[in-house]
């Protein structure tokens, strides 16, 4: 017998938080994020948020990714839900350093494999799979929380905006 729909993690938008943020984080504003970050979780797990989705990027994803899973460790209730927008997302890392390639690539396999879940929106990389992740998160979720500078071009800055056109409450780290 199925549990029924509204069980399954990240179904309970009411209960369910997506992040979103920049790939490149400036190193000394890093700590700050980070804090402000965890505390914003403690403060959403304490009001019965659950479900925490994350796209599995680098920069602020990794770190959101790290840091949920940390309160997991406190709450076993808190659930991590990996949207990822393609099963090649990392095709794109290739470009990196080999050693921070290898670095980020491991990260992502071990961030995975202690995630509640990992959904798929897309089967393979086309431009748009980022943007229809992006629309996936906001639209399973009541918060969002940012890490957002207000740079109109990003990944970051159209996921803000999503979520402020859909009545989310945001909470930007930037800040």
């Amino acid at each position: 017998m199925n549990p029924p729909e509204s069980s399954l993690p990240g179904t309970d938008r009411e209960a369910t938080c997506c992040f979103t943020g920049h790939r490149r984080l400036p190193g000394e504003r890093l700590p700050r994020i980070a804090e402000k970050t965890s505390h914003v979780v403690d403060v959403l797990i304490r009001s019965g948020y659950r479900w925490f989705i994350a796209g599995g990027a680098l920069g602020y994803d990794t770190l959101a990714e790290q840091i949920v899973l940390d309160k997991k460790r406190e709450n076993p209730d808190v659930r991590l839900i990996l949207a990822l927008p393609c099963r090649d997302q990392t095709g794109a890392w290739l470009r990196l350093p080999a050693d921070r390639r290898n670095e980020c690539l491991r990260e992502y396999q071990r961030l995975k494999g202690l995630a509640d879940e990992v959904r798929y929106v897309n089967d393979f990389y086309f431009e748009g799979c980022m943007r229809e992740r992006n629309r996936y998160m906001v639209e399973h979720s009541s918060f969002c929380v940012a890490c957002f500078d207000g740079s109109l071009k990003s990944g970051a800055g159209q996921t803000y905006r999503l979520a402020q056109k859909s009545g989310l409450k945001i909470y930007n780290c930037w800040e």
